[in-house]
């Protein structure tokens, strides 16, 4: 069974547990938040979006905004329909996305990179869907590199779906291969960071 699978089951499975209700990261998502509401982002698509969390946070500060989701669990699709109903969410692949080129003024990603086996084609496709000058934000989680070799390790022995975390400069390399420019990224904890850039 490959990751996706592994994160398409361990999801489906786990949507409406307490935590997953309620949301990982909610500290993050205020960080966020606030970064795209600077940048008055009129048409957002957030992929990974699990149970809404972060579209219903983002809903709250800019209830203006068009929202959109996607998520490879079935489960959690339904889960981010019944929290924002004001969005439109989509079960579908990040690496094949079901939208237009030059779709959206911004495209976030929370805590779902970790689990994309070819983050490289993800990051094209946020690229390919955003428009000129749009915005990219990935909010993920990190770590010295010991942890983070620990973790990598441990991915390959759970059933969660989990395939890699990486370092700041490793996701702004990333970004920046996938043809993003001015790309930055900077912690929101000790063990998380959100890294942003244009098309």
């Amino acid at each position: 069974m490959d990751s996706k699978q592994k994160s398409k089951n361990y999801f489906n499975r786990n949507s409406s547990t307490f935590i997953n209700r309620n949301g990982y990261w909610n500290h993050d998502y205020r960080i966020t938040s606030e970064i795209l509401r600077r940048r008055y982002v009129m048409n957002l698509v957030d992929i990974g979006c699990g149970n809404g969390a972060f579209l219903a946070r983002y809903h709250s500060v800019s209830p203006q905004t068009r929202l959109s989701g996607l998520d490879l669990s079935r489960e959690m699709v339904q889960r981010s329909r019944e929290r924002v109903p004001e969005a439109d969410i989509i079960e579908g692949d990040a690496e094949r996305m079901p939208f237009d080129c030059d779709s959206f003024d911004a495209v976030s990603c929370h805590m779902s990179i970790h689990h994309h086996p070819h983050p490289e084609r993800s990051l094209k496709e946020m690229h390919r869907i955003l428009k000129r000058n749009g915005t990219v934000l990935i909010n993920e989680i990190t770590g010295p590199a010991w942890m983070r070799k620990l973790m990598n390790w441990c991915f390959t022995r759970w059933n969660t779906g989990d395939h890699a975390i990486y370092s700041r400069p490793q996701m702004e390399q990333m970004l920046t291969r996938a043809g993003f420019r001015n790309v930055k990224s900077t912690l929101t904890t000790p063990f998380t960071y959100v890294c942003v850039g244009r098309k």
